[in-house]
């Protein structure tokens, strides 16, 4: 595991850079970014560099109270998942790209909803444990990140459950229904932070 970075960068990804992993990033900003030494970001596979994120998330996050502004969509690069301490991914298929680019970040990427549900299966003992570790968020996360990486290795695998579905070019529902499966998973990680 490479070691913890100054500050605790946690860095969003999915295809285009402009649904669901601006809403992970101004989502995890929003619940986690206010805190000392936590930095976030966002990137996408095959980004729409420079655009704005997609009007249908935008209006979700302002109305969630998420900050929106100043965004323009990011191609990822294999530099900003190396300088990055967990990678929080939209999907299965994000997990794999990222990995054959750079396979050496394996113990800190995770599509979000498998971060989140490993995460819950810990062992309640050892979660406390490390959330003990520290009184910053930062060093709580590194001490999670650590358990939930062991732990996968002998958990189920991911499923299409672990995935956010992509609403781009979709109706509103679908809309709706992606941004639930971001906004759920963040705040149990806040909870589970406070913890």
């Amino acid at each position: 595991m490479e070691a913890m970075t100054e500050t605790y960068a946690l860095l969003a990804v999915c295809t285009g850079n402009i649904c669901r992993s601006p809403a992970m990033d101004r989502l995890l900003a929003h619940e986690l970014g206010s805190q000392p030494g936590i930095t976030v970001r966002s990137a996408g596979t095959h980004a729409h560099v420079g655009e704005d994120m997609e009007a249908q998330m935008k209006d979700r996050l302002v109305e969630y109270g998420a900050d929106t502004e100043d965004f323009e969509a990011e191609q990822l690069e294999p530099d900003l998942v190396r300088s990055a301490d967990l990678v929080l991914t939209a999907t299965r298929e994000h997990v794999r790209d990222i990995l054959a680019d750079v396979p050496e970040s394996r113990q800190k990427v995770f599509t979000l909803r498998e971060f989140v549900r490993l995460l819950d299966s810990l062992d309640p003992g050892a979660r406390a444990g490390a959330l003990e570790t520290s009184q910053t968020v930062a060093g709580k996360l590194a001490a999670l990140v650590a358990l939930v990486a062991d732990r996968r290795d002998q958990a189920q695998a991911p499923t299409a459950q672990d995935d956010v579905v992509d609403p781009y070019m979709m109706p509103g529902d679908v809309f709706e229904e992606s941004f639930a499966q971001v906004r759920g998973p963040i705040e149990a990680l806040r909870e589970t932070l406070r913890g």
